[in-house]
């Protein structure tokens, strides 16, 4: 049987030192985002070396402060040197960064990806409902809502506005109900994954491979979709994040596609190949597929 393509809907690459491999793995495209202007230039480079990689240019709620005057001019440069997204942008309301300056950056960025029509990866922490309310203000177009954590009961009102969702490896943690109802709410056709690290960082320091390896999470499915390479390999106390990413070539995403595909009761092949199909529809025409086969 043929592997399937993978399409990893968010990451940040360029914060790993050493060689990065690209989570996107085989044959497959990985959003890579940008988070400031001091490293969009980074993002451009790995883009421009790697064909899986498509950059995502942004100024995220975490570094609003300390942007200069002139970063929403140099955003749009960056976006018309590439075929790009604008991302990762955002509100979080976890962060002490000022509220109505968050608000104030988001929507500027939301007006500026609307009028050059290019795909939003959106950041949203504890702030849902302000998130839906710009999102309806505006109505930037396609929009994907990264590591999403929101209620389950918003996935309606989102979808309705375009919206795709995208989740991590914390859908791997048994616990972690909520979301796992989320994931179940979400149409099939909005669904994307992402292998930024969060809950497998979080897993090499000191919480363990067998947390993540609970009877709900079947370690004789991640270890085919792993080829061979164990769980606990892929977790060890060694799996930082920048070791993370380089096991990702072909086996990140696969792992957490099929912790995936147990909570959803689907075959992991098919819905690796319905992620690929909606992370295709979800960059548009800024994509052409052909070019990446």
């Amino acid at each position: 049987m043929p592997h399937p393509k993978y399409f990893d809907a968010h990451n940040h690459i360029q914060n790993y030192s050493g060689p990065c491999e690209a989570g996107a793995g085989r044959a497959g495209l990985i959003l890579l985002n940008g988070t400031a202007p001091d490293d969009w230039q980074k993002v451009l480079d790995l883009a421009a070396a790697d064909e899986r990689i498509w950059p995502c240019f942004g100024l995220h709620p975490w570094f609003i402060n300390k942007a200069g005057p002139r970063w929403l001019e140099e955003l749009e440069l960056f976006l018309k040197r590439a075929p790009s997204c604008v991302g990762e942008i955002g509100l979080d309301g976890a962060k002490n960064t000022g509220a109505k300056r968050q608000e104030e950056v988001f929507t500027s960025q939301l007006k500026l990806a609307a009028r050059l029509r290019r795909p939003v990866c959106l950041h949203c922490v504890k702030a849902w409902g302000k998130m839906l309310k710009i999102i309806k203000e505006e109505l930037p177009g396609t929009f994907m809502l990264h590591s999403y954590g929101g209620p389950a009961e918003m996935i309606k009102e989102f979808s309705a506005l375009g919206a795709y969702f995208s989740f991590g490896s914390a859908i791997m943690d048994p616990k972690r109900g909520k979301l796992r109802e989320a994931l179940l709410t979400v149409p099939p056709d909005r669904l994307l994954f992402e292998t930024e690290p969060s809950y497998f960082a979080k897993a090499s320091k000191g919480r363990g491979p067998a947390k993540l390896l609970s009877s709900e999470a079947n370690p004789s499915s991640f270890a085919k979709a792993s080829e061979g390479r164990s769980p606990a390999k892929l977790l060890s106390s060694e799996a930082d994040p920048s070791s993370f990413a380089k096991a990702s070539e072909g086996h990140g995403l696969p792992v957490l596609i099929s912790a995936a595909a147990d909570v959803m009761g689907r075959p992991a092949q098919e819905l690796a190949e319905l992620s690929w199909v909606n992370g295709i529809k979800f960059l548009g025409d800024i994509v052409d597929v052909n070019s990446k086969e």
